[in-house]
């Protein structure tokens, strides 16, 4: 009860100066509050377009799949296509793209490492910008991933409305464009390997399709011969394996033909880039959260040192103090 009555006591005879610092973090909050941009945040959901998540493969893809074999069919997209897209977000050259797009912003057209840019001038460090451009773009993108499904958000930021919508639209082209591109790179690179395959096979084939005739020819009497129905047997074995393989090859060729024009849009949107309607952020609530907090942390910390002091200890320490003065 005692320690009650003394903080009462000192709240009371210091309540002016506490209402004086009330007051004056009030205004500090409240000017930071005010210089402090908006931030809206306009949001994309994306999901992968693959045979390895999702039932998006095409009717005739499945149809020519069934007719190879379970060792040659792998033509199926990969969700590390997906699970890259964090990364390239992130990356230096992909962020110098979109640093290099113009937006309309305050009624100009500019690049955004120009809208990003605190300092105009005639003749501005470019790479310097663009290096503090991609810190600042960097940190207006947050990426969440689903764990339990194939969906990922992506959510970009800035303190205008229209440039956080153009800003999400120019990222989201660019990241379909990327990825559409890193697949069809590697689709491509595997139809040109199966191609000189088939063509090497092709070759091989008619050359041995070619001596088995003219050993026909040459040998009338195979039937009589069993020497000569082992060699042919032979020869017909070695043209069975390279037509299974040549035959093999064609439908996996096909498959690959298929999953190209599949790959054209790796990305499905679920939500496009939203117009942010109202601001994210400063939010006035947490401000004037913060700011009970601070001041009610002072407060206790003030009236806390003043009992310290008052206190049989703190009477013990002024004199120590005091001692040590006189002794100097």
């Amino acid at each position: 009860m005692e320690i009650i009555r003394a903080i009462l006591y000192i709240t009371k005879t210091k309540k002016k100066g506490f209402l004086y610092l009330f007051f004056l973090l009030s205004s500090v909050f409240i000017l930071h509050y005010s210089l402090t941009d908006r931030i809206y945040i306009s949001s994309i959901k994306l999901a992968h377009n693959s045979q390895d998540g999702s039932s998006n493969s095409s009717g005739l893809s499945k149809i020519v799949s069934s007719f190879s074999s379970s060792t040659l069919n792998s033509v199926g997209s990969s969700t590390t296509n997906f699970d890259m897209i964090p990364e390239v977000l992130s990356s230096r050259d992909f962020l110098n793209k979109i640093l290099e797009k113009e937006f309309n912003y305050d009624g100009k057209i500019e690049k955004l490492y120009m809208i990003y840019s605190k300092k105009k001038s005639d003749n501005p460090n470019i790479p310097l910008l663009k290096l503090d451009g991609r810190k600042e773009l960097l940190s207006n993108i947050s990426v969440s991933k689903n764990l339990n499904n194939p969906i990922i958000g992506i959510s970009i930021s800035s303190n205008n409305e229209q440039l956080s919508l153009d800003i999400a639209t120019s990222i989201l082209n660019q990241l379909q464009l990327e990825l559409t591109n890193f697949q069809l790179e590697r689709l491509d690179k595997k139809v040109s390997v199966i191609e000189n395959q088939i063509q090497s096979n092709s070759g091989e084939l008619t050359i041995l399709e070619e001596e088995l005739r003219k050993f026909r020819v040459n040998n009338s009497s195979i039937l009589q011969s069993p020497t000569l129905r082992m060699q042919e047997s032979t020869k017909l074995r070695d043209i069975l394996v390279l037509s299974n393989t040549y035959s093999s090859l064609k439908v996996e060729l096909e498959l690959a033909k298929i999953k190209y024009f599949e790959e054209a849009n790796v990305l499905q949107v679920i939500d496009s880039p939203n117009l942010p309607l109202r601001k994210s952020g400063p939010r006035l609530r947490y401000m004037l959260l913060r700011l009970v907090f601070t001041f009610s942390f002072i407060t206790l910390f003030y009236v806390y040192i003043i009992l310290l002091l008052k206190s049989n200890f703190g009477k013990e320490m002024k004199k120590t103090i005091s001692d040590n003065r006189e002794l100097d």
